[in-house]
């Protein structure tokens, strides 16, 4: 996958979680952190797109509510709109 691909995931995957935290629940990132057991700071950079989650980070997220399956099909989505396939290499 191109680096400038990895890097629009992580913009729409953090769009999203933040999408999902203020609007979906109105909570701080503090709140979040609490509910996830993830540091504030990382759900930061996770939401600005400087880091994308790791696993244990995805299942932490999914266990506190969030719909990961939902962000994923945005990112397709979003992908898709402009012509990306994340299946060639």
């Amino acid at each position: 996958m191109e680096k400038e691909q990895l890097k629009l995931i992580s913009d729409l995957f953090g769009n999203e979680l933040r999408k999902h935290r203020m609007v979906d629940r109105d909570i701080t990132q503090e709140r979040f952190a609490q509910d996830t057991g993830i540091g504030p700071e990382h759900i930061g950079e996770i939401e600005r797109g400087v880091k994308l989650p790791r696993i244990e980070t995805l299942l932490r997220l999914r266990n506190a509510g969030v719909d990961i399956n939902r962000i994923f099909d945005h990112i397709i989505k979003e992908l898709n709109s402009r012509g990306l396939d994340i299946r060639k290499e």
